[in-house]
């Protein structure tokens, strides 16, 4: 009896310890992404900088934020006009950077996925698939009737009709400019 209870309490215990593991890990993931914020925020818009003035570079990417109100297809043009394409976030390490930014977090903002036909795979403008193992499928896919583009709010992704208009945001590689601006 005692030596099932000394189980027990290494079990709780042991529990307990990977949660604190968790959380310190998912803190110290938040930090480094600050921090590589902080290193490179302020070379931003600089002759040495990858992105441009009013970008934010992380990874190996630029990420524009543009409030302008645009249709989804407006959209995917403006940020090609800046040699860019709306934002996929592919991976938790994108969705904790967005984190950074409030106007991200509060704004609603067309990303690159879209789906042809209501009953049809969601998709990402470079044809890859939505994975469910970023975003719960419960709000994506609620959508009714010819909701086939997605925007983000509040770190989730949410179908809407793709003639709404809604702010965007566009990510490129960095160090790309635009040929016209080349010397």
């Amino acid at each position: 009896s005692q030596l099932v209870g000394n189980f027990a309490n290494k079990n709780l215990e042991m529990s307990f310890l990977k949660s604190q593991l968790k959380s310190l890990l998912k803190s110290q993931e938040i930090m480094i992404v600050k921090i590589e914020q902080g290193l490179t925020s302020h070379t931003s818009g600089h002759k040495c900088s990858p992105c441009d003035t009013n970008w934010r570079y992380y990874g190996d990417n630029c990420y524009g934020f543009f409030k302008h109100n645009l249709t989804w297809k407006e959209s995917k043009q403006y940020c090609t006009d800046l040699n860019a394409t709306l934002l996929k976030i592919d991976n938790h390490n994108i969705l904790i950077f967005l984190n950074i930014f409030p106007f991200v977090l509060i704004s609603y903002c067309w990303v690159g996925l879209s789906r042809q036909k209501s009953n049809e795979v969601w998709k990402w403008e470079d044809g890859s698939v939505l994975s469910e193992n970023i975003f719960s499928s419960e709000t994506l896919f609620d959508g009714k009737g010819n909701m086939n583009c997605a925007y983000f709010h509040n770190g989730k992704m949410h179908p809407t009709f793709c003639e709404n208009k809604h702010y965007l945001m566009c990510e490129r590689k960095a160090g790309m400019t635009k040929v016209d601006q080349l010397p």
